[in-house]
């Protein structure tokens, strides 16, 4: 009895599995009551985290919930089966395991006109790495894009790690930015004008300070000066 149990959440949780579709992407769900007696089958099957309800482009009669603890959506229902009945469902999704090349090309030129800021100033050997490592991460990327003939699984999979990477290059455009803003000709001037706008408030401010001073010294003496 226990083996059919098994057997029973094996098919219902196990048996899953994706297949191109023209407009999206396919998941079939095959269930089976193994027992010798009729039995209420229930399906639960957790979407992939990228995946919210609009884009699930067809679910048939199954419904959509959200698992606050998983951090994901799932479809479920409930099916009464015959005994060794199989039951077949199917999820049709939108292909939502794509990255727009544009992002990677406006992330590029970001990264090129970057460097050529740093040839204006005396960091370039140090920011020239630092490029060719987000460079050589938008190629890795733009790589496990163009694998279109892998199956779904490994399209979900190459979507994350590309993802990985655009982030990691967004971080080292992040710091190349900073330093450049700290290096530059333009930064170093606006800074000098920042010290000298300080220098030149703070003598005025001394400066009324002590005319003030001055002032109140002489009425101190005017007022002292015995009166004839």
């Amino acid at each position: 009895m226990k083996i059919r149990k098994f057997a029973f959440l094996f098919f219902v949780f196990g048996l899953l599995f994706c297949i191109p579709a023209q407009a999206g992407i396919t998941m079939r769900l095959i269930a089976v009551n193994p027992a010798d007696s009729d039995k209420t089958v229930p399906i639960k099957v957790y979407l992939p985290l990228e995946v919210k309800p609009e884009d699930v482009l067809y679910k048939g009669d199954l419904e959509i919930a959200y698992d606050a603890q998983q951090g994901s959506y799932y479809v479920f229902g409930e099916y009464l089966l015959e005994p060794k009945e199989k039951l077949e469902k199917e999820i049709e999704i939108k292909d939502v395991w794509v990255i727009d090349p544009t992002q990677i090309a406006i992330m590029r030129q970001d990264a090129k006109a970057i460097l050529d800021e740093f040839k204006k100033t005396d960091y370039y050997d140090r920011a020239k790495p630092l490029y060719d490592g987000v460079d050589n991460k938008l190629k890795e990327a733009e790589a496990m894009q163009d694998l279109s003939s892998v199956g779904p699984d490994y399209k979900i999979s190459n979507y994350r790690n590309s993802l990985s990477l655009l982030n990691s290059a967004k971080a080292d455009l992040v710091a190349a930015k900073t330093l450049l803003s700290e290096v530059a000709p333009k930064g170093l001037a606006k800074f000098t004008w920042k010290i000298i706008l300080f220098i030149v408030i703070f003598l005025g401010i001394l400066g009324a300070g002590f005319f003030f001073i001055w002032q109140h010294q002489i009425k101190l003496e005017a007022e002292q000066e015995p009166r004839e």
